[in-house]
Order: structure tokens, then sequence, then C-alpha cells
């Protein structure tokens, strides 16, 4: 019962925190807002079939948008291969 617990939630394919975009669609029903929950599900489950999570892709986009420095880490504290 217990070993489950660190594994992420999953609904059928779909990792668990990937179904917002559904809500967002039940929650306001339009279809510009069903055709952002389409395409939203089909980026997650793209992504998952890489072999990623989503928590793995967004800190991947960050450290594309931010950059290989990271000016609050010390010169010598730095990982060079990150």
């Amino acid at each position: 019962m217990w070993r489950n617990t660190a594994l992420p939630t999953r609904i059928l394919f779909l990792d668990g925190r990937a179904c917002l975009p559904l809500l967002v669609f039940v929650v306001y029903w339009s279809w510009l807002t069903f055709y952002i929950a389409i395409g939203g599900m089909t980026f997650f489950i793209v992504v998952s079939w890489a072999g990623l999570t989503v928590s793995s892709v967004l800190r991947l986009l960050r450290r594309m948008l931010i950059g290989p420095i990271r000016t609050a880490v010390p010169t010598w504290k730095r990982r060079r291969a990150a």
C-alpha cells in the first residue's frame, strides 16, 4: 500500500497535474477553452511519452529562460555541467 506513494498521480495515461487544462474547460465551457485543453493535454501526452514529468519540463523551461549563469551562487559553488 505504501510503496506507490512516491509515484506520480495518473489519470488513465495522463499525469494528474496535466489535467489542469481539462479542469479549466469543465469550469468555463467555450470552444476556445476546448481547443486550449486539447492542445495542453496533447502537449503533456507528448512530454510523458518522451519520459519526462510535468515538473521536470517546467524546470527545463525555467533553465532555458534564465540561462546557464546563476548569479546568486558564488563562483566556486557553481555547477559547470548543469
